[in-house]
């Protein structure tokens, strides 16, 4: 698996085993410990031990670049002449069972920004009035499980591409995106898109889905903020290849998001993170300046909060 996963670029089968790099990574390493331990006979423990080291490397080849750049990330001081603004991308989980403690914390972080990944009728009828008192400017696209995203701004901002939001409920897309442009009177116009993609599998979606966010996004000039759940680590090729093509600049590193809840023995509990499949992208003059995960608040992801301006680079 861990040698199919270097070679994901020849195929997206293939590529699927990237999303399970950290798996692969420190089952190989367990396994060159303990395998000389647990494995006797010596011609038994010779192969052991040369496919585990195998895996290791060809694991290694491809997580430790990006565990690497986590560790020495660093962002941009924020300019004392341009406009500091606060965003926050969120997948609040479609079944989220804590809305209240949702909207509490969406509202409490005060960000000028929250663009909403899995928010089902259920959560939005639950927590939408409470941000609609604190952010004035929104948006909502409803159809498939993916295609349920919102936008919430105290900025105001104009719809970009309309055909691909569609509040309506009989709306079959599995998936929508909101493309907007704000005009801040204090800084440089800039849009924002948020999506959220399907699951890799099968094969092909992936790829389908990153070339239609491609062309979609070619058509929107000057700067250019992408967040959201793409479901697809950075370690995958396909992820990799659209943030060449698009032309953007990726902000996260190493930074799981997902899954702090799983469901195992009849209930929803807590897991630790260790997916980073939520993303912040730029492209034309987007200067990050901070960057971080949220807290949890009923959702099976963690919301990425991160400061920019516009007119850097």
């Amino acid at each position: 698996m861990a040698v199919g996963a270097v070679l994901g670029f020849a195929h997206p089968a293939l590529d699927l085993f990237n999303h399970m790099q950290p798996a692969l990574f420190f089952a190989a390493l367990v396994a060159m410990l303990f395998c000389g331990i647990f494995v006797r006979a010596g011609a038994m423990r010779a192969m052991a031990l040369s496919l585990a080291a195998t895996g290791l490397v060809a694991s290694a080849v491809v997580y430790v670049p990006e565990f690497i750049a986590g560790l020495t990330v660093r962002f941009a001081p924020a300019p004392q002449e341009s406009t500091v603004y606060t965003l926050m991308t969120f997948n609040v989980f479609g079944r989220n069972e804590e809305p209240d403690t949702l909207a509490s914390y969406i509202i409490g972080t005060d960000t000028d920004i929250v663009a909403l990944q899995e928010y089902s009728p259920e959560v939005r009828r639950a927590i939408h009035t409470r941000l609609a008192e604190h952010y004035e400017h929104f948006q909502y696209c409803a159809g498939g499980q993916r295609a349920f995203v919102g936008l919430y701004s105290k900025l105001p901002f104009e719809p970009l591409i309309e055909d691909v939001c569609s509040a309506s409920a009989i709306n079959t897309e599995r998936t929508a995106r909101i493309v907007v442009r704000f005009a801040a009177p204090s800084g440089a116009p800039f849009a924002l898109a948020t999506t959220h993609n399907d699951w890799p599998a099968p094969v092909t979606r992936q790829v389908e889905q990153f070339n239609a966010l491609r062309d979609a996004l070619e058509t929107v000039e000057g700067p250019l903020l992408l967040v959201g759940d793409f479901n697809s680590t950075p370690w995958s090729y396909a992820l990799r290849r659209f943030v060449t093509e698009a032309g953007f600049i990726r902000h996260t590193f190493n930074l799981p998001t997902f899954p702090k809840l799983w469901y195992y023995f009849g209930d929803w509990r807590w897991t630790p993170a260790i997916l980073p499949i939520d993303h912040v992208m730029s492209r034309g003059g987007i200067a990050v300046h901070e960057l971080y995960r949220g807290d949890a608040s009923g959702s099976d992801h963690l919301p990425i909060i991160l400061r920019f301006s516009v007119g850097g680079e």
